[in-house]
C-alpha cells in the first residue's frame, strides 16, 4: 500500500456543497488524504502526446453561485487544484487564502508563474476584501456575460482591484454597499490626468464585476456606479473620434522597413553561425549556457512572428516537429501548426516560407539539451513523489506535494517545446539554483529590443509590433507597394489572395486574416485621403472624376472614406491605381500603359509622376524608330500625346533633355 500522502494547509472537505459548522471547518482545514483512484498498470501504453490531467472532481464540486452561502463557507470553497497522472486531486488555493495561485487554470507558455498569482492586501477592509475575492471567483467560473474570464484577465483585475480598495479605505468606506456614482467619478476624473481608458478600466473593472453578481457578494452596489452612463463613457473611451470605426487607427507601431532589413541580415547571419556552435557544444568546447545560443534562439523567435503573424503565446507553444510541407497545383505550401488560445480555437496552422522551416529546425537543435534535462527532471519529480513526505508533510526535498505535482505536470507539458530557457526563479535536479522554462512574452521583448541595439537601432521592438508589421506587409503588398522578400515566399505569386490561402487550409488562424483586412482597408483609407485633397492633382478617368467631386461636401468624411475602402478593390499597376480588378481591360493596363489614361477605373497621382515622365521618353525613342511601318509610328504618337496629357494634369513638365540623356544612358533598350 503507497504511503499515506498528507498535506498540511491543502485539505479537501468531504463534501463541498454542504454548508460547514465550526467543528467541520476544522476537520476540513486539518491533515486530510487526496482523493485517489486505482493506479494504473505499468504496462499501459501512453499516448505520445501528453495530456494535462485535471482535477475534475474538484472543480466540479466548485459552485457556480455563492448566494445564500456564508463567509465561512465561502473561505473554503476550492478555486484552483491540480491532479497528478493517477488521478489525485489536490487544492491550490481557496478564497479565503492570502494568495491565489492561477497558473494551473491556463495553458499559455508564455507567462511566468509570478503572472497568475495573486497576493490579497492585508490593509483594507475585510467586506471589501472578501466581495472583491467572491466577485473575481464568479467571474473565473461563469463570467459577467456567461464567458468565464481567463486567468490572465482575472489577475490584471486583481491588481487594479488592489489599487482601488485602497483607495476606498482612504476614503474611510468600509463595503461596497457605501460606495456612491460621485466616488467613482471623482477617482476617474483624477485618473484621467493620468492614465488611458484602457488602464483606468484595469483599474475599476472590479466594480463592474461587483454590480454584475449582487446576489453572490454579501454587500452589493446600491446604486448605478456609472451615473447611468456605460463603463466605456465613464473611463473616457468615447471622448473623441479616435474611438469610432472611421477614426480608430493602430496604436501598435510597424517596424520601419530599414530596421526590418538590417534585422533580416542579422537573424540570417545568426542562424549561418548556428550548426558550428552546435558541434562545438556536442564536443564539450563551449558551454550550453553560452550567449551565443540565446541570441540564435532569438532570431528565430523574431523571424517566426514577422514571417507568420503569430502572437507571440502561439510562437512560443511551438513544438519539435509541427511543421509540414505540402504541394497543390503545383505550388508548394509551408505550414506551421501551433496553439491559438486567444479564441480558445486550439491547433492552428500558419502558413510560412521555406525559410521559417529551417529557422525551427536549428530552434529545434538549440532546444535538444534543454528538453533532456526536462525528461530528467521529470523522472526525479517522479521518484519524490513516489517516496512519499515526511512528518511535517513535505517532500524530501522540501516542495510541498501539490507544489511537486504542478511543476511535474508543467516539466510534462513543456518538454517538447522549442523557446526555452533557464529561469533562476527555482532550482530542478542539479541543484544548481536553475530550471528550465519557456520563455514568457516580457523575456521576449526584452531580448527584441537587445536584437534592434545589436544592428545598432534604438527602436522599442516588441511582440505584437512583428504581428502588426505583418499584417501592414501584405496588406499594402495587396495594393502593389514595396515589400520585403519574405511577402514574396508568403504569397507565392501574383494571383493568390488571401481568401485562397485560409480556403486551401481551414485550421488557420482566422484572427490573423481580420487582422490583414483590417490593414488593407486603413491602406486604402490613407490612399482615398490623399486622392480627395483639394490641392493634389489626378490624371485618369478616375482621377477626373474625383477632382470633379471634390467641391461637393460630405457630412462624415471619414465614414464616406471607411465604407469606399470596404467595398472597393484597389490594385496597382505600377503607373496608376486601378480599382476595376480585371472587370475592364483584363490586366492590358499592366503592360499598355496608355490605356490607362482614359479609363474609367484608373487614376494617376502625383507619385506616379516620375514614372509617366520615363513612359514619355519611351514613347518618344518608340516614335523615333522610322522602319516599323505607319500603325506603329501613329500608335507612339497617340502614346506621346497621352503621356504628355497625364503629365500636364499633374502639373508635372515635360522630361528635359537632360532627363532624357539620363535616360538613354541606362541602356535600357540598348
Amino acid at each position: 500500500m503507497r504511503r499515506r500522502q498528507t498535506l498540511r494547509q491543502f485539505g479537501t472537505p468531504k463534501n463541498l456543497t454542504e454548508p460547514l459548522n465550526a467543528r467541520e471547518e476544522a476537520v476540513a482545514s486539518s491533515n486530510i488524504e487526496p482523493r485517489r483512484v486505482k493506479r494504473q498498470s505499468a504496462d499501459v501504453v501512453k499516448p505520445k502526446v501528453y495530456t494535462r490531467p485535471r482535477p475534475f472532481d474538484l472543480l466540479a464540486a466548485r459552485p457556480v453561485s455563492l448566494a445564500g452561502m456564508s463567509q465561512a463557507e465561502r473561505d473554503l470553497l476550492i478555486v484552483t487544484a491540480v491532479a497528478d497522472e493517477f488521478g489525485n486531486e489536490y487544492p491550490v488555493s481557496r478564497i479565503g487564502d492570502p494568495v491565489w495561485h492561477l497558473a494551473s487554470e491556463s495553458e499559455v507558455k508564455n507567462r511566468k508563474a509570478c503572472e497568475f498569482s495573486i497576493t490579497w492586501p492585508n490593509d483594507v477592509p475585510k467586506a471589501l476584501l472578501d466581495d472583491a475575492k467572491a466577485a473575481l471567483y464568479c467571474a473565473l467560473l461563469r463570467g459577467p456575460h456567461g464567458i468565464p474570464w481567463t486567468a490572465s484577465y482575472v489577475y490584471r483585475t486583481a491588481v487594479g482591484a488592489r489599487v482601488l480598495l485602497r483607495h476606498l479605505a482612504s476614503l474611510r468606506i468600509a463595503t461596497f454597499r457605501m460606495v456612491r456614482a460621485l466616488h467613482l467619478s471623482d477617482y476617474i476624473a483624477d485618473l484621467k490626468r493620468t492614465l488611458k481608458p484602457s488602464a483606468i478600466r484595469n483599474r475599476l473593472d472590479i466594480i463592474g464585476l461587483v454590480w454584475d453578481f449582487p446576489q453572490d457578494v454579501l454587500y452589493p452596489l446600491s446604486e448605478h456606479p456609472w451615473g447611468g452612463v456605460t463603463a466605456q463613457q465613464a473611463f473616457g473611451f468615447n471622448e473623441d473620434d479616435n474611438d469610432s470605426m472611421a477614426g480608430r487607427t493602430g496604436k501598435t507601431p510597424v517596424v520601419p522597413r530599414s530596421l526590418q532589413r538590417d534585422l533580416f541580415a542579422y537573424c540570417e547571419a545568426r542562424l549561418g553561425e548556428a550548426e558550428e556552435l552546435f558541434q562545438k557544444r556536442d564536443e564539450g568546447k563551449i558551454s550550453p549556457s553560452n550567449p551565443a545560443f540565446t541570441r540564435v534562439r532569438d532570431s528565430v523567435l523574431y523571424l517566426t512572428q514577422i514571417t507568420s503573424g503569430m502572437r507571440n503565446s502561439e510562437s512560443i507553444a511551438i513544438t519539435s516537429g509541427c511543421w509540414r510541407s505540402e504541394v497543390r497545383n503545383g505550388v508548394t505550401f509551408h505550414w506551421v501548426r501551433t496553439k491559438e488560445f486567444k479564441t480558445k480555437r486550439g491547433e492552428v496552422e500558419f502558413l510560412v516560407p521555406p525559410e521559417t522551416l529551417r529557422a525551427l529546425e536549428i530552434l529545434q537543435r538549440y532546444a535538444e539539451p534543454m528538453q533532456a534535462r526536462l525528461v530528467d527532471e521529470a523522472q526525479w519529480l517522479e521518484m519524490l513523489l513516489q517516496r512519499g513526505v515526511n512528518k511535517d508533510g513535505l517532500l524530501e526535498n522540501g516542495m510541498a506535494v501539490v507544489e511537486a505535482v504542478g511543476r511535474l505536470n508543467d516539466v510534462r507539458d513543456m518538454k517538447r517545446h522549442l523557446f526555452l530557457c533557464v529561469s533562476t526563479s527555482a532550482s530542478d535536479h542539479l541543484g544548481t539554483g536553475s530550471r528550465i522554462g519557456t520563455i514568457s512574452a516580457i523575456s521576449c521583448n526584452v531580448q527584441l529590443k537587445a536584437l534592434a541595439r545589436a544592428v545598432g537601432s534604438d527602436w522599442e521592438l516588441a511582440n505584437h509590433q512583428c504581428r502588426r508589421t505583418f499584417a501592414y506587409n501584405v496588406a499594402n503588398s495587396r495594393l502593389g507597394r514595396m515589400g520585403l522578400v519574405f511577402l514574396k515566399w508568403q504569397l507565392k505569386h501574383a494571383s493568390m489572395s488571401w481568401t485562397q490561402l485560409y480556403a486551401s487550409n481551414p485550421y488557420q488562424d482566422l484572427g490573423l486574416y481580420r487582422e490583414l483586412h483590417e490593414e488593407q482597408t486603413a491602406a486604402r483609407v490613407e490612399l482615398m485621403e490623399g486622392w480627395m485633397d483639394s490641392d493634389g492633382p489626378l490624371s485618369g478617368g478616375a482621377g477626373r472624376k474625383l477632382m470633379q467631386t471634390r467641391a461637393t461636401p460630405v457630412k462624415n468624411f471619414k465614414e464616406l472614406l471607411l465604407h469606399t475602402a470596404e467595398t472597393i478593390e484597389i490594385r496597382s499597376t505600377g503607373h496608376s491605381w486601378c480599382l476595376s480588378g480585371t472587370r475592364v481591360c483584363h490586366g492590358q493596363g499592366v503592360y499598355e500603359p496608355a490605356n490607362c489614361v482614359g479609363c474609367s477605373q484608373a487614376i494617376i497621382e502625383e507619385d506616379h509622376a516620375a514614372i509617366w515622365q520615363m513612359i514619355h521618353l519611351d514613347n518618344l525613342r518608340l516614335a523615333a524608330i522610322t522602319d516599323c511601318g505607319p500603325s506603329v509610328r501613329q500608335k507612339a504618337q497617340r502614346a506621346i500625346a497621352r503621356s504628355e496629357e497625364v503629365l500636364s494634369e499633374l502639373q508635372v513638365p515635360l522630361p528635359s533633355s537632360e532627363q532624357a540623356a539620363a535616360y538613354a544612358a541606362l541602356g535600357v533598350f540598348a
